[in-house]
């Protein structure tokens, strides 16, 4: 039983979570369910009681989001991320203090896109000064879809608009954590929205989504997705039902605004699944709060609101495609990504509930046919039990949730694909076969997250009697649910799991369980659920390292040398001869370099070591490029697809065509033999490294 809180002669113009909108009865139903925390049980009624709002921007959500806001300036300012940078520390010592850029934690190995790839692209444009062209990222305009460049789109990029007008460690900074920021304040408001202001469920479900394994382990990759996908609902939801003409106005503008955002992450495999959960969210929020005198109040004011965003759309995203077109034709026509078509039906990377027991998994610690730790990082998934429960909980309460129905359709629906595949026709027509089902995973966990937080929204608004024979069988199926996940994993870790090992995550995940029984009405229950939650998330706050600027990279000895050669012969390309990482590193410095990863078939320098482009297959995809020498005599160029995303040049390090691509500057990873250096004299040398230049 909650205390009574005082309040203002008169009352509140609105109810709070804590407080009924009406006196309560003298008798208290035994409906009545908690709030996740607060200073007091919170006395919930059901949705048709509560008068309909949006979002009440009341005291405890404005010091919310400003705490979050001074969080977000504090630790950017103070240069602080969560990237493995300090991995050049061990992959390519120079004498440095091997901590290095580290405040806290230990670097991964595993988010080599982080460190070595997508950081050096950055620091490259940086050093050019963020132009739309730059060949050592890739061909066309490839810098436009992938770094910050000079270019109108950034509008649309808030995540880069810290390179703009930070010195380049802040701006680094600002790009990962204004991520964080935008996903646990979108989240949040979101789901306000869809748990008519239950503000600690609210805030448990965006810390639940931010802080899954699926998200943090990907270094916070699922982020802007998350926050775009949250912060469209909330503009589409104030278009349709804002009180008056700036709210409606203010929402077209911001939803035309964030439909480009989204659109601009360009990573089709999490967004179209995630537009899926985004559409069966706003459908299921419309029948929820269906009324047609609220929906049709102000008409011509939302008319021209809703036309105004589709305008602002439309102009924005027809200059952005006029702009990129050949670099999006020659993306779409790569064999790699650009041609891959999937049909689904190829399985979880581990399975549907390898999350239950990730507390054994670590980076380097895993089931050696689960590909790697990234790749089987999930979310935790309740689906199979709530969407049972909630099935009968509809037929008995004569209460429909339309979100927890439609988000159990996506969940049966992303099941399906990922397990059994589509019909070609509808895989194209779905466009899922855009989306690879390792990829998948990772909208469909956070689908499954949402549909477990709206589930227990739910719970607050029905009223069903306790039945303690139906809550000891339901407990039952609990715990049989979880041994056979259990089970389920043993069977398929190759011999990494054994069953007692299991025991405990059995036992914990069977109290959770249960408390998603309806029949089961504990005072305390959101409390107690977000509790075992948000503990058994903890271990993922260590996950990545605690990481301070960018001198891992800039102050590294390689780095330096080729900045002080580049500026006295800036028109000078490059060519690394050997290891992938130092190509990887050098491309940080701003130099026009042939190796390394290009996002886009570099044409211009592929046209001359492939006139007659025998090779496209090989080259013609995104791909981590690497030189090796080979002489015949003959200045034959072999190029060699070695992986998916990979293939190798082998040629003569002095061959002419060089001289045409004005490559002046070749990095040895090795000692070279005399004849791989006839025509070059030796500019440095860097331990195992050297570096030659060609003769005129």
């Amino acid at each position: 039983m909650s205390k009574k809180r005082k309040g203002s002669p008169g009352g509140p113009a609105t109810p709070s979570p804590s407080r009924p909108a009406q006196p309560p009865s003298p008798v208290q139903s035994a409906g009545v369910r908690s709030e996740l925390v607060g200073p007091a049980v919170a006395q919930a009624l059901s949705d048709t009681s509560r008068p309909f709002e949006l979002i009440r921007f009341d005291k405890r959500l404005k010091w919310y989001l400003g705490l979050c806001a001074a969080l977000f300036v504090l630790i950017t300012l103070a240069k602080i991320h969560p990237i493995s940078l300090a991995m050049w520390n061990d992959l390519m010592p120079d004498g440095s203090n091997p901590k290095r850029g580290l405040i806290s934690g230990q670097p991964r190995r595993i988010r080599m896109d982080d460190y070595a790839v997508g950081t050096p692209w950055i620091l490259s444009q940086a050093n050019k000064g963020f132009p739309t062209v730059n060949e050592t990222i890739g061909g066309e305009h490839a810098p436009i879809l992938v770094t910050p460049t000079h270019h109108f789109s950034e509008i649309f990029r808030p995540d880069h608009w810290g390179f703009f007008v930070l010195p380049i460690d802040q701006a680094y900074a600002w790009l990962y954590n204004s991520r964080a920021f935008m996903a646990i304040v979108g989240a949040t408001l979101m789901l306000l929205l869809l748990t008519r202001n239950n503000f600690w469920l609210s805030i448990f479900g965006s810390i639940w989504l931010f802080y899954s394994s699926g998200t943090v382990s990907w270094s916070f990759i699922p982020a802007p997705l998350i926050a775009g996908t949250s912060f469209i609902f909330v503009a589409t939801v104030y278009l349709l039902y804002g009180k008056n003409r700036t709210q409606v106005l203010v929402a077209s503008v911001a939803l035309a605004w964030l439909l480009m955002v989204y659109a601009l992450i360009l990573y089709p495999p999490y967004q179209v699944p995630l537009g899926y959960v985004l559409l069966f969210l706003l459908i299921g929020y419309f029948i929820n709060n269906w009324d047609v005198k609220r929906l049709f109040s102000n008409w011509p004011v939302k008319l021209t609101g809703g036309l105004l965003s589709l305008a602002v759309l439309g102009l924005a995203f027809w200059a952005f495609y006029v702009d990129v077109k050949p670099t999006l034709n020659a993306i779409m026509n790569t064999v790699y990504p650009g041609k891959r078509s999937e049909l689904g039906g190829t399985g979880f990377v581990a399975n549907w509930f390898s999350e239950f027991f990730r507390w054994q998994i670590e980076d380097t610690k895993f089931p050696s046919n689960w590909l790697n730790h990234c790749e089987l990082s999930h979310y935790i998934t309740f689906a199979p039990l709530i969407i049972p429960l909630s099935l009968v909980a509809f037929a008995m309460s004569r209460k429909i949730d339309w979100t927890v129905l439609l988000l159990s359709v996506f969940v049966v629906i992303g099941y399906v694909w990922i397990e059994v595949g589509f019909p070609e026709w509808l895989a194209k027509l779905t466009l899922l076969n855009m989306s690879p089902t390792r990829r998948t995973q990772i909208p469909f966990g956070i689908g499954n997250v949402l549909l477990t937080v709206l589930y227990l929204h739910y719970l607050t608004t029905i009223d069903i009697k306790q039945n303690k024979v139906y809550t000891g069988a339901g407990i039952a199926a609990v715990l049989g649910f979880m041994i056979y996940a259990a089970n389920l994993n043993v069977a398929d870790s190759a011999g990494f799991f054994r069953l007692n090992q299991l025991i405990i995550p059995i036992v914990f995940f069977t109290v959770l369980g249960s408390l998603l029984l309806f029949t089961w009405q504990p005072a305390y229950r959101n409390l107690m659920f977000g509790a075992g939650i948000l503990v058994f998330l903890l271990p993922n706050l260590r996950l990545n390292p605690v990481s301070k600027g960018l001198t891992p990279i800039t102050d590294h000895v390689l780095y330096r040398t080729v900045q002080d050669i580049h500026k006295q012969d800036p028109a000078g390309k490059w060519a690394v001869f050997g290891g992938q990482f130092v190509s990887y590193l050098i491309t940080a410095t701003g130099v026009d370099l042939l190796s390394g990863v290009k996002y886009i078939p570099p044409r211009t320098t592929l046209k001359v070591l492939d006139p007659t482009m025998k090779r496209d297959s090989a080259y013609n995809r995104y791909a981590h490029t690497i030189y090796n020498s080979y002489i015949d005599g003959k200045d034959s160029v072999i190029i060699q697809n070695t992986f998916e995303d990979g293939y190798v040049v082998a040629m003569d390090p002095c061959s002419p065509r060089f001289k045409q691509l004005n490559v002046k500057y070749i990095v040895f990873d090795k000692q070279p033999q005399p004849v791989e250096t006839r025509c070059m004299k030796l500019v440095t040398t860097l331990g195992s490294i050297q570096i030659y230049r060609i003769n005129e």
